[in-house]
């Protein structure tokens, strides 16, 4: 179990840190295609964003599904006694922190979508 547990738990940050990397072109991508719209980049653009969004569903499906295995395996295996409730503290800073990225990316996410929507109209 403790293996299953570990491996879990290096998926789960991976797809966070595959996540943030795809928020972050996204951010990229949107900015060259808010400065401009009208060349040919934008339908590498469109590409590459239909494309990580399928990478972005799936490291969603991953966050959430290991994110459920190592909140309950939380206490067994990643407690560490000598940081005590600390670590509490330490959690909702660091899931405050992602969770705005998220959001900001998401945000991100659905402009592209219209300036991507107006494009091909």
């Amino acid at each position: 179990m403790a293996i299953f547990v570990m491996l879990n738990n290096f998926f789960h940050d991976f797809a966070v840190a595959l996540l943030f990397a795809c928020l972050l072109i996204m951010t990229f991508i949107y900015r060259g295609a808010r400065r401009d719209p009208a060349t040919n980049g934008l339908d590498f653009a469109h590409h590459l964003y239909r494309r990580l969004k399928k990478v972005i569903i799936a490291s969603w499906v991953v966050i959430i599904g290991g994110g459920i295995v190592r909140t309950l395996a939380y206490e067994e295996y990643e407690w560490i006694e000598a940081a005590g409730r600390g670590q509490i503290a330490a959690l909702v800073i660091k899931h405050i922190l992602l969770v705005s990225f998220v959001v900001g990316g998401t945000i991100l996410q659905l402009r592209l979508r219209k300036i991507f929507a107006e494009h091909r109209a």
